[in-house]
């Protein structure tokens, strides 16, 4: 019951925050800084709660107003396809690092520490201009044109903003496993398994990664405004028909309001559900 009182308040604290960053841009009135219009602007967005279906954006290709909420379902489906691809692949990229840096010796860790540590602090842009540079490359090299680096109003572009937001969220995620793996397997319960003659691949699968997957969780959640703000970038840079691209270009209050919510609210019901099918017992009294 605590729980759900929890995350009940949680809920409606956030939405208020999303309110108040929605209006942000009633401060801003022809080019003067208005503090006064700021409270207009939050009670605007809350009377702005009960209409949602009435908000319309400006079509430029077709240049008349329409209909907001029908028009961001394929650039929601744009970003998800996006946002899960890269976020699958580098879990996955991320657990054979985990395991293989778990099975390696002294100077392969020594190595694999330097490296994640140094492309971790390297920028996301780095990352977007290296790819569509290769990809150029590419082209110049062999003829070979089948990799995009812009998308445009009627076409569709994911394999670079794909594998570069994989590229930023790996690296994101290598630094953390490796510390957290250097002070796991000291740990008294993996010093027992061992004792016990259990093989180290089920030592890694079956106890240390178990006893990690929840913090993990814990880790990637509190940065995942990092994350989405790096996607935000992509969207932006590579031209993606996503929906933070939309909000870029679009940047009237009515319509921040309802891509905050459109964002916040899924992955809110998503950390609901993570919350209830990780096990107790991995949780270890986090």
């Amino acid at each position: 019951m605590n729980w759900i009182a929890q995350k009940s308040a949680q809920f409606f604290i956030t939405i208020f925050v999303l309110i108040a960053i929605s209006a942000l841009p009633s401060l801003v009135v022809q080019l003067e800084f208005v503090p006064a219009n700021y409270w207009n602007g939050i009670q605007q967005q809350f009377s702005q709660l009960a209409k949602l279906d009435e908000i319309t954006y400006f079509n430029v290709t077709a240049q008349r107003e329409l209909p907001l909420l029908p028009d961001l379902a394929p650039l929601m489906k744009e970003t998800v396809i996006i946002f899960m691809t890269s976020l699958i692949v580098s879990v996955g990229f991320a657990l054979l690092y985990a395991y293989f840096f778990y099975r390696s010796g002294k100077r392969v860790r020594t190595v694999l520490q330097q490296t994640s540590q140094t492309l971790e602090m390297i920028p996301d842009l780095f990352w977007l201009i290296f790819s569509q540079f290769l990809a150029i490359t590419i082209y110049k090299k062999t003829g070979f044109d089948r990799i995009e680096v812009a998308g445009g109003f009627a076409e569709y572009i994911r394999f670079l903003p794909i594998v570069t937001l994989t590229l930023t969220i790996l690296f994101f995620f290598l630094k953390w496993l490796t510390k957290h793996i250097l002070e796991e397997e000291v740990s008294l319960f993996l010093e027992l398994a061992r004792a016990k003659g259990v093989r180290p691949a089920a030592l890694f699968w079956r106890h240390l990664l178990p006893n990690l997957v929840y913090r993990f969780y814990l880790f990637f959640r509190s940065n995942l405004i990092t994350v989405l703000s790096s996607l935000l970038i992509i969207e932006y840079l590579f031209n993606v028909q996503g929906i933070f691209r939309f909000a870029v270009y679009n940047p009237v209050m009515p319509i921040l309001l309802v891509i905050l919510l459109v964002v916040y609210i899924p992955i809110f019901l998503l950390d609901l559900v993570a919350e209830w099918l990780i096990p107790n017992a991995w949780k270890g009294g986090i």
